[in-house]
């Protein structure tokens, strides 16, 4: 047993273990376990099963037809009568029925390879469709298993790790239920065609079994190496990943102090490594296709040599010959499959362990928030990111009145950021309790709680869609003249009419055509139109210039009179005309002001 750890530039950690050859759990158990997550598809299986059986079927009758139809036209049906066995009574049976006429043959033979075409095609549409259904199932899961996770363990986690799983990885286990798929109908057809060679002749039948058994044996110490190579191919690709994250989110750093050329060479030699170990692998599938060519050859020599010698008919032999034939494409494909799912197996694992990871869910109250809200309480309220770095923030206590503008100041680092995540539920108190009203905040449904409350920071992220759709973040059903409103009330209703398609202009690129302060205005914009009884305001005009700063906190306040503003800065501000001051440093409270807990 080893254990292999594969650290990225953003820390994103694979373990793997076991030898090179072992894969525990399975394949086929993790695949099992992921088809019953999504579920669906039994009476589908059943169904692709029937049809593969089905074709195989008609495939060995029609081989059968081929060589009655071959010895019509050489006039020499009479061999085949000859012969014995189960083609002699076939053809006996079938001259009953339609003479020995080659062209009624020669129908009935079209028939069926045209019958075991349309079965075939049915079920490769079945599959494809499967494996698309599979792949957005496997998408949706593993993006609500994150969605809902509790947001302090989500900050945890390597960004470039979880988008490696949810779109490749995803993605292949549905390519791995896709070989699964072509195993279980491949299966079916060569049961099928095995019982056709055993029906002829058992000689026949017993000399392709112990041929085939060899060439299987020898293909399947092919895929010891992908095995080892697919767990190497998966960590590497996680790597690259995460150097991708860092040359998207750092360009601008990285282009300032000038490190192209840095950049440039770790993403590189990340990539360089996922080709070389792509290439290994598929330098070793591509020998099963000739060393199958070879052993397919042998097998039919060695046939034929064996079942003259035993006195076998010619007919027969001619027969089982051309069943191997069919038979042949179908053991490719299942060996074709199986060493592809070996490359897959860490795939299928690392999915699984996704879906089945104990991720803790953010705590969610059954009551829905009345409103009218006259006081927000911290009571003793202490939380820690990492229990091993000490509190973020310890025993801190105050009171936000309804009606007030409240200020919350402190350095950067001294615990603000904490207390408004805690606000807004993307945290509870490891210890102590925040109230509304004196009922705790965790009791309320955490959407019915939000619904009333609203943000604008100093980073306004912008998500993909049109200008509109950013501004009713939210709050949907706005009608245009209120959105109009109160972007002239921030002042950007000018800027967006500016815009190509106005308030239908699609942002692109996560909004970088606008500048900081255009960004923090439709912030402001996004919250206001929420028409919240608490708005927050977090550093939200720090790149506004001074003059129309002045003037939007103006509007501001007349637009929330009677209702609760939070304005968080780095410093207490005496033009907020806040009544309250809530000073935030070393994760305590000092409170000035009105708002002191009583």
């Amino acid at each position: 047993m080893r254990e292999v750890h594969v650290v990225g530039a953003g820390g994103a950690r694979v373990t793997e273990q076991g030898g090179p050859n072992s894969a525990s759990p399975s394949s086929w158990r993790e695949a099992l376990f992921l088809a019953h997550r999504v579920g669906g598809h039994r009476w589908a299986a059943l169904v692709m099963v029937a049809l593969a059986l089905g074709a195989a079927l008609a495939d060995t009758l029609s081989v059968g037809m081929a060589v009655m139809l071959l010895f019509a036209l050489l006039g020499q049906s009479d061999r085949i009568a000859e012969g014995g066995g189960i083609l002699a009574r076939a053809h006996s049976a079938l001259e009953g029925v339609f003479g020995s006429d080659p062209i009624l043959i020669a129908g009935v033979f079209f028939a069926l390879i045209l019958f075991s075409a349309m079965l075939v095609y049915t079920y490769q549409v079945m599959t494809a469709t499967m494996m698309n259904h599979v792949a957005q199932r496997m998408r949706d899961m593993v993006h609500a298993q994150y969605v809902t996770v509790a947001y302090r363990h989500l900050q945890r986690r390597e960004h470039g790790e979880l988008i490696h799983t949810l779109a490749t990885e995803t993605w292949t286990v549905s390519d791995a239920f896709y070989h699964f798929a072509r195993i279980g109908v491949n299966i079916c057809a060569v049961a099928i065609f095995g019982i056709g060679l055993f029906v002829l002749s058992w000689v026949v039948g017993l000399t392709a079994l112990v041929c085939a058994v060899a060439v299987f044996a020898t293909l399947r110490l092919l895929s010891l190496p992908v095995r080892k190579l697919g767990r190497e191919t998966l960590a590497a690709n996680q790597i690259l990943a995460e150097r991708m994250l860092v040359s998207l989110h750092g360009m601008r750093t990285l282009r300032v102090f000038a490190q192209e050329d840095y950049l440039l060479r770790v993403f590189g030699a990340a990539s360089s490594k996922v080709r070389r170990l792509a290439v290994r692998t598929e330098r070793i599938k591509a020998l099963i296709g000739p060393l199958g060519e070879v052993g397919s050859l042998g097998t039919l020599i060695v046939i034929a040599l064996v079942a003259g010698r035993a006195g076998v008919d010619v007919p027969t032999i001619i027969a089982g010959v051309l069943l191997l034939f069919r038979l042949q494409p179908h053991l490719r494909e299942i060996e074709t499959s199986r060493v592809a799912l070996a490359g897959i197996s860490a795939s299928l694992r690392s999915v699984r362990e996704a879906l089945d990871e104990d991720l803790p869910r953010a705590a969610e109250g059954g009551t829905e928030f009345p409103g009218l809200m006259d006081e927000l309480r911290f009571e003793g309220v202490s939380f820690s990111h990492d229990p091993r770095r000490g509190r973020s923030i310890e025993d801190v206590s105050f009171i936000i009145r309804r009606g007030e503008t409240t200020a919350l100041a402190g350095p950067s680092g001294s615990g603000k950021t904490t207390i408004l995540n805690l606000i807004l539920r993307l945290y509870d108190p490891d210890s102590g309790r925040i109230t509304v009203d004196g009922v705790d905040l965790h009791c309320y449904r955490r959407e019915s709680w939000l619904s009333r409350v609203a943000i604008a920071g100093q980073d306004v992220d912008l998500i993909e869609g049109t200008v509109a759709q950013n501004l009713r973040l939210g709050a949907h059903d706005v009608a245009v003249e209120e959105v109009r409103r109160v972007c002239d009330l921030v002042e950007i209703l000018h800027d967006i009419e500016a815009l190509p398609d106005g308030f239908d202009t699609r942002i692109g690129a996560a909004g970088s055509s606008f500048s900081g302060g255009q960004r923090q205005r439709i912030g402001l914009a996004r919250a206001l139109l929420r028409d919240p009884e608490m708005l927050i305001l977090d550093e939200a005009m720090s790149a506004i210039e001074p003059a129309r700063e002045d003037r939007i906190r103006r509007r501001i306040a007349e637009a929330m009179a009677g209702r609760t503003v939070l304005v968080v800065s780095h410093r207490a501000d005496p033009a907020l005309a806040s009544e309250t001051t809530i000073e935030i440093a070393g994760g305590h409270a000092l409170t000035r002001g009105q708002g002191a807990a009583r």
